[in-house]
């Protein structure tokens, strides 16, 4: 029973990420040298914490884009939620719609993101920086 659990949790966060991969981009209306520079503060691989399991994103810039990478490979691209600097949205053909908050710790530095999905939630911890 536990496993049939598990692997239904593991399925509807493989199912989800899948969805991200058809997002699309929107133009960003703020400065490109403070986004650039944000979204380096950003970039890294985060944990994420699920029933069943731990899965990891990778956050990273491509051709001036937040972009993440789900450990399927599948790529997602970010629009940055407007006048919200550290929240950005993604929404599939399918309608879902996902939002990454991300938070600083003390020291000022980006630690946190916490993922919104179809009524749950999902916190992811950043465990290493990127620079790709």
């Amino acid at each position: 029973m536990k496993h049939v659990f598990r692997d239904r949790v593991l399925s509807v966060v493989a199912s989800l990420t899948l969805a991200l991969f058809v997002c699309s981009t929107a133009s960003l209306a703020t400065d490109k040298t403070d986004i650039g520079k944000l979204y380096a503060e950003i970039a890294g691989d985060y944990e994420f914490e699920a029933p069943g399991g731990v899965s990891t994103i990778t956050f990273y810039v491509k051709d001036g884009v937040l972009t993440a990478r789900d450990r399927d490979d599948q790529v997602f691209l970010l629009k940055p939620v407007k006048g919200k600097e550290l929240v950005f949205e993604c929404t599939p053909e399918e309608g879902y719609y996902f939002e990454f908050t991300f938070t600083r710790d003390e020291s000022g530095k980006i630690a946190e993101c916490l993922l919104a999905m179809m009524g749950m939630e999902l916190k992811g911890t950043k465990r290493s920086d990127r620079s790709d």
